[in-house]
């Protein structure tokens, strides 16, 4: 755990924090939890020897700092909208930084709660699903991006709301249906594809 920790606070990109505390936080639901709010608090006051010394009432606090998956999933669906607009204006640099940022705010998503329970009380891994939806629907969305086809890119975006939406049905939410965007998720970004080259 303290390695884990220590991990989190080196690094300074959300993805490097992922990357490199990922296999330690799999470990142990703890080290998840600290990881978890490590990346929420940016590891402001957080003290390297904080993990060797916690007790169970330091675990139960970190665990309420931990957020719902449906913060982190907000952020999916804010970079998966803009996504859709940077491919339909053919800004693939654009187009590739919100696709990136959608991956890594999911496995946020499952690093806060990697398995869920359904309706009938049954474990859904929501690792083993994204795997599946990454490997596939998702994988053909970043080829899409990387040969700047904006046909496939449409035909692969559209694919990839239907594996989103099977693993929002295999969690007991099938009324957690995304559709294709009709509005971007905010306005203060140029989509155009302009502003992929511009110094």
């Amino acid at each position: 755990m303290e390695r884990a920790r220590t991990v989190v606070c080196q690094f300074g990109s959300w993805r490097h924090k992922v990357r490199q505390a990922l296999p330690f936080a799999r470990k142990t639901a703890v080290a998840a939890l600290m990881l978890a709010t490590a990346l929420t608090a940016g590891c402001r006051g957080v003290s390297t020897d904080t993990a060797a010394t916690s007790g169970p009432a330091d675990i139960e606090r970190l665990k309420t700092l931990v957020p719902s998956q449906s913060h982190s999933m907000a952020d999916v669906g804010f970079h998966w909208t803009n996504l859709w607009f940077a491919g339909q204006q053919k800004n693939w640099p654009l187009a590739q930084f919100y696709f990136d940022e959608t991956r890594q705010h999911i496995q946020w998503t499952i690093l806060i709660r990697p398995i869920r329970k359904d309706l009938e009380g049954r474990d859904v891994d929501l690792q083993a699903i994204f795997q599946a939806v990454d490997s596939s629907t998702f994988a053909a969305v970043k080829i899409a991006i990387e040969r700047k086809d904006s046909a496939q890119f449409e035909t692969a975006y559209k694919g990839a709301l239907d594996g989103c939406y099977s693993c929002h049905k295999s969690s007991s939410k099938p009324f957690l249906r995304p559709i294709v965007p009709t509005a971007p998720a905010q306005t203060i970004i140029d989509f155009s594809p302009d502003t992929a080259t511009a110094q």
